[in-house]
């Protein structure tokens, strides 16, 4: 996520419609689990050894049912790990299985401002397609987030193969979902995010959200009224890209701030957190998320979870 200052200016998705809101000519979306409702809340949580124990716990004590696992970074060529402490694909594995089992279900998030994007070292499309099956088929997942955000922004290479990668696992296994966490500013979503989204579209990716950083947007600037600016201008541009109403178009977004304090000054507060939640259901928005459970909103009784469980 774009932490210290979008994680330097930057934090944790595209052709993501629904079939009847696409317009001839673009992808369809890919049917939604069953444990993935319309509407829904899914905080980031920084996996680690010391955080996973808790998920179970989490989920009991903020009401909330879906968590977006943060990162998947490269450990070398086509070989991920989870970015807090290294671990191997498949670790952690019995703690999100019983998630699961008690009614819950997470989305898995590769990248983030930090640790790397699997497709800048993975330099095989096929390559990169296994190591995501991978992922699906060993944690039992089906949505997967890809946070691209500095200069993974910009590479044109890693971004076509991860499109190429991403189409044929859907083409594959149609039951994968794909979303796409991107930073974005008052006035919208830079030119570089958009040529992401737009590649995704004509690789005929399947994306279910795109969901922007509502986060650091400058020293001492009010955090609640940029990220509803950054909603409002970001709805009108996928609304242009897909060729849909503004309906269809807020109901692709999903929303994430920083819980508290930002990197840059900014506080986006309980108070704000409030009020973007009602924002958020009277424009139709799809996704809540925050950054992060452990570390920002645990000290805080779950308060940031239990206002966007409201989504729901």
């Amino acid at each position: 996520m774009v932490t210290a200052v979008r994680r330097a200016l930057a934090i944790a998705a595209a052709a993501l419609l629904p079939a009847a809101a696409l317009a001839a000519g673009t992808a369809s979306a890919a049917t939604t689990p069953k444990s993935f409702p319309a509407k829904f809340a899914a905080p980031y949580l920084e996996l680690s050894n010391s955080t996973v124990g808790d998920l179970a716990a989490d989920k009991s004590a903020s009401g909330v049912n879906h968590y977006t696992l943060a990162f998947l970074i490269p450990k070398s060529g086509c070989t991920p790990q989870w970015e807090a402490g290294g671990y191997s694909v498949g670790t952690f594995k019995s703690q999100i299985s019983s998630l699961q089992s008690g009614g819950g279900d997470v989305i898995i998030s590769f990248g983030g401002a930090e640790g790397g994007e699997l497709a800048l070292t993975c330099t095989s499309a096929t390559s990169l397609q296994a190591a995501y099956a991978n992922v699906v088929n060993t944690y039992n997942v089906h949505r997967l987030d890809f946070d691209i955000e500095g200069s993974p922004l910009d590479n044109t290479a890693s971004i076509q193969r991860r499109d190429t990668a991403l189409a044929a696992l859907q083409k594959a296994d149609p039951s994968v979902q794909v979303d796409f966490t991107l930073p974005v500013d008052p006035s919208g979503l830079e030119s570089n995010a958009l040529n992401l989204l737009k590649d995704a579209k004509a690789k005929g990716v399947k994306v279910s959200t795109v969901n922007i950083m509502t986060m650091d947007f400058g020293d001492g600037e009010n955090a609640l009224n940029d990220a509803e600016a950054a909603a409002k201008a970001t709805a009108k541009q996928l609304a242009s890209l897909y060729g849909v109403s503004s309906a269809q178009a807020w109901a692709l977004l999903g929303l994430t701030p920083i819980a508290g304090k930002n990197d840059d000054n900014e506080n986006f507060t309980q108070a704000n957190a409030k009020t973007l939640l009602s924002f958020a259901q009277s424009n139709g928005v799809s996704v809540l998320a925050f950054w992060e459970v452990d570390s920002y909103d645990k000290k805080v009784g779950y308060a940031y979870s239990k206002i966007f469980k409201g989504i729901g």
